[in-house]
């Protein structure tokens, strides 16, 4: 489509200013106090998600349904219960999936690319709100994941047995809180790419998920990549990148 308005333009058929006015009203709408990005997934390969948190739901509803009117789904993330039952009463055509404090509105059938295989690793049960998260995200866009939770360090046995269970995933993906050693000891067990998150999971001074980041922060195992604490989405985004990445390896 901005092919075909440069065309014109170079015909003569537009002016700059209405060619560059239909270019971004194609790749943005712009509300009074936002600007969506449209085009993102196509730019990027990972879809704008909707960060609820700071937002009012006034706000949050007219972002979804602007994105529900132009790309039939909507990404949310931090959204509580009371976001989720106006979500569903202004929105009874869409149907909504949840995992963790993340939701997807959908009007409609999506197509899905075949974007590889991702494993999704928790150090414990408490961890699993987050790792949900990215496994929603990651199933949406295209991505077959293994789960693999309640894996953590608390018996040293355990993170073999992950490893296993994982054994198909092209990327994993690891979340854990405490003393955030899980991604450490995987990382020096496997040659696949690790992305660790850690959790605001533990007890007292650090148990909000600071020591479980300076653990991973300061891994001896080399080429461990570090998210911030609870950034499930982000995980999600990496491992996209890194799908895509080995895809085209595979195709060339």
């Amino acid at each position: 489509m901005i092919k075909n308005l440069l065309d014109a333009y170079k015909r003569g058929e537009l002016t700059q200013e209405e060619a560059e006015e239909k270019i971004l009203k194609i790749l943005y709408e712009q509300g009074d106090d936002f600007l969506l990005d449209l085009h993102r997934q196509k730019r990027t390969g990972f879809p704008e998600v909707i960060f609820a948190q700071g937002k009012t739901m006034e706000q949050v509803v007219d972002i979804v349904g602007n994105f529900l009117d132009k790309h039939s789904r909507a990404f949310v993330s931090l959204a509580d219960g009371e976001m989720e039952k106006t979500l569903s009463e202004k929105f009874p055509d869409a149907r909504m999936d949840r995992g963790g404090n993340l939701l997807i509105l959908k009007r409609g059938s999506q197509a899905r690319e075949q974007l590889g295989t991702v494993g999704i690793i928790t150090a414990g049960t408490a961890d699993t709100p987050y790792a949900k998260e990215c496994a929603l995200l990651l199933e949406e866009i295209g991505a077959t994941v293994i789960r693999a939770f309640d894996f953590g360090a608390s018996g040293m046995h355990r993170p073999f047995l992950s490893i296993k269970q994982t054994s198909d995933a092209d990327v994993l993906v690891i979340f854990a809180g405490m003393d955030g050693i899980l991604p450490t000891m995987t990382a020096s067990l496997t040659d696949k790419p690790i992305i660790a998150v850690p959790t605001p999971i533990g007890y007292g001074h650090g148990g909000n998920g600071e020591t479980a980041l300076m653990t991973m922060l300061q891994s001896c195992v080399p080429g461990l990549l570090v998210l911030n604490i609870g950034n499930s989405v982000g995980a999600a985004a990496a491992a996209v990148r890194m799908l895509r990445a080995i895809q085209r390896n595979r195709d060339a």
